[in-house]
């Protein structure tokens, strides 16, 4: 499948969902899980007309109840969309009544209510940063702040990230620089920058991965 399903709206109790037309669908299947595999069947004969509606205009609107997928999955009257991380994903059929393969839709994990923002690392050995949750792009997003409210952006000086730079030369050009955290180890992460010259004028500059080594 082109498309695949997108959570716009969460509650305890429900889920408004949406998704881009499929060329040759008649109708849509709606699958939703515990698991990303193997998924049970939700609701089949989802009309594929798409939404007026401002929230959904031009795709396919659908909404799930947390005592439908209770009933669909077995699960108790207390589990619902804000204690529970479920996986959901569609497929269409076509005029000849045939169902896409599952295996080529999109499983698409969609956190319980409340869960906005999370803290993890960019990287193993540095760089911890807050994300926030894209129900539309579907995956954790890096985000910056300060404690007034403001983006935080390295032309102030107070903000910026400590590092250490240190740089090599060919003759009286700069021909190197490295980069890396001042708190780095051997071994963390660290940006190459390489400088190429012709006649003493600058033609190229090449910025790599590479480690630091302290």
């Amino acid at each position: 499948m082109d498309t695949f399903i997108e959570p716009l709206y969460k509650s305890q109790n429900e889920i408004k969902f949406a998704w881009a037309p499929e060329d040759g669908a008649v109708s849509y299947k709606v699958y939703v899980g515990l698991v990303p595999s193997p998924l049970s069947l939700l609701e089949e004969y989802v009309s594929s007309s798409v939404s007026e509606l401002s929230l959904a205009r031009g795709k396919v609107l659908y909404i799930a109840q947390a005592s439908a997928v209770q009933t669909a999955l077995s699960l108790a009257a207390t589990v619902d969309f804000s204690n529970t991380v479920f996986f959901w994903t569609i497929t269409y059929v076509d005029a000849a009544g045939a169902e896409s393969a599952i295996a080529d839709s999109t499983v698409v994990e969609v956190p319980p209510v409340g869960i906005t923002a999370k803290l993890m690392k960019d990287d193993p050995a540095i760089r911890r940063h807050p994300f926030v949750f894209s129900d539309e792009l579907q995956r954790w997003t890096k985000t910056m702040g300060s404690s007034s409210g403001a983006m935080i952006v390295d032309s102030s000086d107070f903000y910026k990230t400590n590092m250490t730079t240190e740089y090599t030369y060919d003759g009286t050009d700069m021909s190197t620089s490295l980069s890396y955290l001042s708190d780095a180890t051997t071994g963390s992460p660290a940006k190459l920058t390489t400088y190429t010259y012709v006649a003493s004028q600058l033609t190229k500059i090449e910025i790599t991965d590479t480690t630091a080594t302290i």
